[in-house]
């Protein structure tokens, strides 16, 4: 790092705790609908393959998780919550 470009943040244990287990809860998520749809007499396989698709996505995030700045896990953390957020509106009642 040259002395021009600015420090990174330090990341605090809590925040990125919180990243860490948003995350999980959102690969728990893909996992738990992935085994939803291999236990259905006829699985979709596009979808699975699908599910796959953004838990592997998602596992990626978590691997990038450690090496991020304050700011990077700042982005995760936002991210999955979304991604929590919209899962927990698509399963209310209309």
């Amino acid at each position: 790092m040259s002395e021009s470009e600015p420090v990174p943040a330090p990341v605090g244990q809590a925040e990125f705790e919180a990243a860490r287990d948003a995350v999980l809860a959102v690969l728990a998520f893909y996992a738990e609908q992935i085994d939803i749809e291999e236990r259905r007499p006829q699985p979709d396989a596009a979808l699975i393959a699908g599910l796959v698709r953004e838990r592997t996505a998602h596992g990626k995030l978590l691997r990038e998780l450690q090496t991020a700045d304050a700011e990077g896990v700042t982005r995760i953390t936002q991210f999955a919550r979304s991604v929590l957020a919209r899962r927990n509106e698509d399963e209310r009642p209309s």
